[in-house]
C-alpha cells in the first residue's frame, strides 16, 4: 500500500484510532511475560503504532511521530534517542535519490528510457510486454515505484487500445497493465534506493546490529532476486494467464514514434541530469574497493575514507540546484532542479523511515527484542529454510494489507529477536522480511503501482488476484532460494 496515503476517518476508520491507544494502555498495564515497565511500554506503543499503520486511520507518518512524544514521556528512552534514528543515514541516502528521481523526471529522462525500450522490442503482444516490463523495472530501481508505475501506466493503456476490442485484444490489455504494476514492484527490489523497505533493511541493520549493508552489498542480494522474477513473472502473465497473441498494426507503432518524436531532441538539461544520474549510480558501486580475484579494483573510499553512501547520494542532490540545463536551445539555463520542485517531494516517507527505526531502536534498548526472541524460542530445531519460508509468507500477507514499509518496520526488531532465539545470522531474517515486504501482488491495495492500474477499469480484482497470488507463491521461493545461496 501507498506509505504516504491516508484516509477519512468513517466509523470503521474511527475503530483503529481508539483501539491503538487501549492495546496501548492493556499492555502497559498487564505487562505481560513479565516485562519491566519500559518493555511494557515499548510493546505498547508498537502495538498502537501497528495498529494505526495497518489501519491507516492516520496518515502512515503522523503514526511514525509517536516515539517521539511517548517514550521520552513515559521513561522507555531518552528524547535523544527517540530522535536520533530519524537523522539515520539512509534518510538522507533516500533525500538525495529522492533529488535525482524529481530531476529525471522534471526532464522527462524516464519517459526517453521508456520509450527507447519498448519500441525496440517489436510488435507481438508477447514482446511489448516484456519491453514494457523491462523499462519499468529499470527505471523503477531508481526513482519510486508509485511514479514509475504513473507514468507507465498511460503509454500500456496507449498500446493496449491498438490491439483491438476482442477477446484476445482484451486479455493483451490485462497482460501490459499487470506487466507494469509488477515490474514497477521487481524493479524497486534490486537496489537500496529503489523502494522504502529496502532502506527501512539497511538503516535498522545499521541501528540494531551494527552492519553497514551498502548500495553495493545490497545489490548482491536484490539484483538476483529481481532478475529472477522479472522473466518468470513475464512468463506467467504471457504464457500461463495470458496466452493469447496479437499484434500491434502499423498505425498504433506510428502512434508511439509520434509520443516519442513529441520528447522532441535531447536537451542540455535532460544530458546533465543523466550524467548526475550515472555518476552517481558508479560513485554507489565503486564506492569501495571490490576483489575480482585475482585484481583489487580501486574505490573511492581509497582517496576519502569517510564518503558514505548518503554522502554520494547528497553530493548528488545538491549538484542538481548547482548545475544548469536548457530545455531548448532558445530557453533560458535554469538549475536542473529547484527548491520549488523539491517541495513536491514525499517527505512524509522520511519521517515513516525514523519513526520505524526508532521503534527498532527502543525494542532493542529496552531489552524487549530480546524478550520476543525468548519467547520464540519453540522454533528452534525446524529447518532454516522452512522457518525462512514461514516468515517471509506472514510477511507477504501483512504486506497485502499494510504499507509495504509499515510491514518493513515492524519486521525488523522481530527478525533480529528471532534469529538470536535461533542462533541464526540476524542480518540473513532482516534480508528476508524487507525484501517479501516488496512482494505484495494479487491485491488492488497491496501496493501503489496495483492500485494505479487497477483505477484504469481495464482489469478485475480477480484477474489481478489470479496472477498476483501465483506471482506471491513465486516470489516467496525465490527470495528464501536467492539468501540460502547468496548470503
Amino acid at each position: 500500500m501507498d506509505p504516504t496515503s491516508s484516509t477519512p476517518a468513517t466509523l470503521p476508520r474511527r475503530l483503529p484510532l481508539v483501539a491503538g491507544p487501549l492495546a496501548f494502555v492493556a499492555l502497559r498495564l498487564l505487562a505481560p511475560g513479565g516485562l519491566d515497565a519500559a518493555q511494557a511500554t515499548v510493546l505498547g506503543v508498537g502495538t498502537w503504532m501497528a495498529i494505526w499503520w495497518i489501519s491507516e486511520c492516520l496518515p502512515l507518518a503522523v503514526t511514525a511521530l509517536l516515539p517521539i512524544a511517548l517514550f521520552p514521556a513515559l521513561g522507555a528512552t531518552s528524547a535523544r534517542e527517540a530522535t536520533a534514528p530519524f537523522a539515520n543515514e539512509v534518510v538522507f541516502l533516500y533525500l538525495g535519490g529522492f533529488l535525482l528521481a524529481e530531476a529525471l523526471q522534471h526532464w522527462r529522462a524516464h519517459e526517453r528510457m521508456a520509450f527507447g525500450v519498448i519500441l525496440r522490442v517489436g510488435t507481438d503482444s508477447r514482446r511489448l510486454v516484456l519491453g514494457i516490463m523491462l523499462a519499468t523495472a529499470f527505471i523503477s530501481m531508481w526513482i519510486s515505484n508509485t511514479a514509475t508505475a504513473a507514468m507507465m501506466y498511460p503509454i500500456a493503456l496507449a498500446i493496449g487500445a491498438r490491439f483491438g476490442d476482442d477477446a484476445a485484444a482484451r486479455s493483451q490489455q490485462v497482460a501490459l497493465l499487470l506487466g507494469v504494476a509488477f515490474a514497477a514492484s521487481i524493479g524497486g527490489m534490486a537496489t537500496l534506493i529503489g523502494t522504502p523497505p529496502n532502506l527501512i533493511l539497511a538503516g535498522a541493520a545499521r541501528e540494531l546490529i551494527g552492519v553497514n549493508l551498502d548500495f553495493f552489498a545490497f545489490l548482491k542480494f536484490g539484483l538476483p532476486i529481481a532478475a529472477i522474477l522479472l522473466p518468470v513473472c513475464w512468463v506467467l502473465l504471457v504464457h500461463v494467464f495470458h496466452r493469447e497473441r496479437v499484434v500491434l498494426d502499423a498505425e498504433g507503432v506510428r502512434a508511439l514514434r509520434e509520443q516519442q518524436a513529441a520528447l522532441g531532441p535531447i536537451s542540455s538539461g535532460e544530458r546533465r541530469v543523466l550524467w548526475v544520474f550515472l555518476g552517481m549510480a558508479l560513485a554507489w558501486f565503486f564506492r569501495e574497493p571490490k576483489v575480482i580475484s585475482p585484481v583489487t579494483v580501486f574505490g573511492l573510499t581509497d582517496l576519502v575514507p569517510g564518503l558514505t553512501d548518503a554522502g554520494v547520494a547528497i553530493i548528488g542532490g545538491i549538484s542538481l540546484f548547482l548545475l544548469t540545463g536548457q530545455s531548448s536551445a532558445r530557453s533560458a539555463p535554469r538549475p536542473l532542479l529547484t527548491w520549488r520542485e523539491a517541495r513536491a517531494l514525499p517527505w512524509d516517507v522520511l519521517l515513516l523511515f525514523g519513526g520505524g527505526l526508532s521503534l527498532a531502536a527502543a525494542m532493542e534498548s529496552s531489552g524487549l527484542a530480546t524478550r520476543i526472541g525468548q519467547w520464540m524460542g519453540g522454533l528452534e530445531g525446524l529447518p532454516l529454510p522452512l522457518v525462512l519460508t514461514g516468515i517471509a509468507v506472514v510477511t507477504v500477507i501483512v504486506s497485502e494489507l499494510a504499507s509495504n514499509a509499515a510491514t518493513a518496520s515492524m519486521g525488523m526488531p522481530i527478525a533480529v529477536s528471532l534469529a538470536a532465539a535461533l542462533g541464526q545470522p540476524p542480518l540473513l531474517f532482516m534480508l528476508t522480511i524487507g525484501l517479501a515486504a516488496s512482494v505484495g501482488y494479487a491485491l488492488p491495495m497491496a501496493t501503489p503501482p496495483n492500485a494505479i492500474v487497477f483505477g484504469s477499469g481495464v482489469l478485475s480484482v480477480r484477474q489481478m488476484a489470479r496472477a498476483g497470488l501465483a506471482l506471491d507463491a513465486v516470489a516467496i521461493c525465490v527470495v528464501v532460494g536467492v539468501l540460502l545461496l547468496v548470503f
